[in-house]
């Protein structure tokens, strides 16, 4: 094949690279205008002008504008984990890897866009058909998490149990407890040191019970 040729099929057809370039921009484009504007403020054309690109192109890629916040929350749910997979690895003991870890989910879960996010699905269950906001399954972080629980168990530090369930205990109450309370328009966690003082008087109340000194 000729350069012509391979220059003109560059043109022609654009590279897989940049195809996911594309995407990746109307993606953070709608999670801006999703996140300030929420679902129904928010159009295709809204997004189209935020990204630079053209209405066709962001409808070739998301048919429809449910289909595209369902991909903005896929994206948010990907990049949640990929800053809990590059963490560094935490000091102490088990047990204290295990609090460095559910306090590093609080503040990721309590960003404003993630808040943001989690309140438009919550809003329009009806338009989403689902009842709630589900991750992709099986979760990388509530996996992590349960990793993190059952290490502590075997280190025994922590008391013999079922090792998912405490590990949903210790999301439903260092979590989502805080992060509904957001989502609901409180402004009690509205600083880190809100957060933090939150978290650490529940992690220290939860440990009285699961703690093998208790």
């Amino acid at each position: 094949m000729s350069e012509r040729t391979n220059a003109t099929a560059r043109v022609g057809r654009p590279l897989k690279a940049e195809q996911n370039a594309a995407a990746e921009r109307i993606i953070d484009a709608a999670t801006t205008l999703f996140a300030t504007r929420g679902f129904a403020g928010t159009s295709m054309e809204q997004v189209a002008s935020q990204c630079g690109a053209g209405k066709d192109t962001v409808y070739r890629r998301f048919p429809s504008k449910v289909a595209l916040f369902e991909a903005v929350v896929e994206h948010a749910h990907a990049r949640a984990v990929a800053r809990l997979r590059d963490l560094p690895m935490a000091q102490g003991n088990a047990l204290e890897r295990l609090r460095t870890l559910m306090r590093e989910l609080l503040h990721i879960n309590m960003e404003p866009d993630l808040i943001a996010l989690k309140r438009i699905t919550f809003s329009e269950a009806v338009v989403f058909e689902k009842k709630r906001p589900i991750p992709p399954q099986p979760d990388p972080i509530m996996n992590r998490l349960v990793d993190a629980v059952q290490t502590a168990q075997d280190a025994g530090m922590i008391t013999a149990g079922d090792v998912s369930l405490m590990a949903n205990h210790l999301i439903h109450c260092l979590v989502a407890l805080p992060t509904s309370s957001a989502m609901m328009g409180s402004a009690e966690f509205d600083t880190r040191q809100s957060v933090d003082l939150y978290f650490d008087r529940t992690w220290n109340w939860l440990y009285r019970g699961i703690s093998i000194e208790s």
